[in-house]
């Protein structure tokens, strides 16, 4: 049984790979992790390489979570 929120060619550990990533990302730029990582996004995306498009969308998703404020939820406006 899969969860409905993998995706069928989801690899096990991808998730934990992408939050690694975000986690030395914000280590390295600080607030600027979400813009390099925007930017990665969107250079493998122009480039075609859905691969890591989807790899770096799991990334900087992983950095706003990361990076969110305390209080800033979506669930709280």
């Amino acid at each position: 049984m899969t969860d409905q929120n993998d995706t069928p060619d989801e690899k096990p550990g991808q998730e934990a790979q992408a939050i690694s990533a975000a986690r030395s990302l914000i280590a390295q730029y600080g607030e600027d992790a979400q813009v390099i990582a925007m930017m990665r996004v969107s250079e493998l995306g122009f480039s075609g390489d859905m691969d890591g498009y989807v790899h770096w969308e799991m990334v900087l998703a992983a950095v706003e979570v990361l990076t969110e404020e305390p209080g800033s939820g979506r669930l709280d406006s």
